[in-house]
């Protein structure tokens, strides 16, 4: 049983990714590419994109409306050493399904079938391919398409989120839907994705289905255990690996450091407060609640510091 970790842009950044090695996840990607910036030579997506040291574990997903860019951007992608590339349509985000790209791509099977019969035609052999998607946009709803598009094009694995576009991340993922596509013929790996939160929930998912693995996303933001505790259940039927209050804070200073270390410590500062309450979730209370509420208003690198290793 594979476990991925998803692109999360402002999340799955250089810094966060080497956190999460550490927990040896199945294969990470970086944030989500913009086909446009990246066709555009954007020397800001390029950078963060070149942090990449482990293309053997490491993979990226494209997202984007363009033929073109989208196929230009594969190719840059696999010439600057990605051997794992995703097309993503499963962005439920309206600024970027504005835009024709995540999922109002769905609907459109014609011209994503043409990108894809691009893609192999172009790409190397050992470049793989992969599809992420959700179950539904607006009058599309026929996931099983492209399931069998990744059969019919031999994709390395098509991803599945089981919600429409519409729910963007509110009611429940349906799992239902996620389980009977995975049952069906294939030729391809399929991964599921979509409230994956709890290691015994996510279980009793994998035992329902028929899965090649599942692609953590928002469960692993300030949990990077979760991977640790998957495999324990898989493999011993229980979790040992639960970090105490000292390893949370501990992972949490190494982790700003990372981030003041390649983004510089005012952007640091900023950034790290989207996961200093995650990371404390399993110790919440209102008094700890507070403490970090301050440590999130302070914006000096070393405050912070200060106030994280104080807890």
């Amino acid at each position: 049983m594979k476990i991925y970790v998803a692109p999360m842009a402002g999340i799955t950044d250089y810094s966060f990714r080497k956190i999460l090695e550490k927990f040896n996840p199945d294969f990470l990607f970086t944030e989500m590419v913009n086909a446009h910036l990246l066709a555009a030579n954007d020397k800001t997506t390029e950078k963060e994109l070149l942090k990449c040291d482990n293309f053997q574990n490491t993979g990226t997903q494209v997202f984007g409306s363009d033929e073109e860019e989208i196929v230009f951007s594969f190719q840059k992608l696999e010439k600057m050493g990605f051997k794992k590339i995703n097309l993503n349509m499963g962005c439920p985000q309206p600024k970027i399904i504005k835009n024709g790209s995540g999922s109002a791509l769905l609907p459109n099977t014609e011209f994503v079938e043409k990108i894809l019969y691009r893609l192999k035609n172009t790409l190397s052999d050992s470049t793989k391919i992969s599809i992420k998607i959700r179950i539904g946009y607006k009058d599309f709803s026929n996931p099983e398409f492209y399931l069998n598009l990744a059969n019919k094009y031999n994709l390395d694995f098509i991803c599945v989120h089981g919600r429409t576009q519409e729910q963007i991340y509110g009611g429940s993922a349906n799992w239902d839907i996620v389980s009977q596509l995975s049952s069906l013929p294939r030729n391809t790996d399929f991964i599921g994705n979509g409230d994956l939160f709890e290691p015994h929930d996510i279980i009793q998912k994998i035992k329902n289905s028929n899965l090649d693995g599942t692609m953590l996303a928002r469960g692993i933001v300030g949990n990077p255990w979760i991977i640790s505790q998957i495999r324990e259940l898989i493999q011993q039927g229980k979790i040992s690996s639960i970090p105490d209050f000292l390893e949370i804070k501990s992972t949490l200073l190494e982790h700003l450091e990372l981030l003041s270390e390649n983004k510089g410590s005012i952007t640091a500062s900023m950034e790290i407060n989207k996961f200093i309450k995650p990371y404390f979730k399993p110790f919440h209370s209102e008094k700890l609640t507070e403490k970090l509420n301050r440590i999130i208003v302070e914006k000096n690198l070393k405050n912070k510091i200060e106030l994280i290793s104080s807890l």
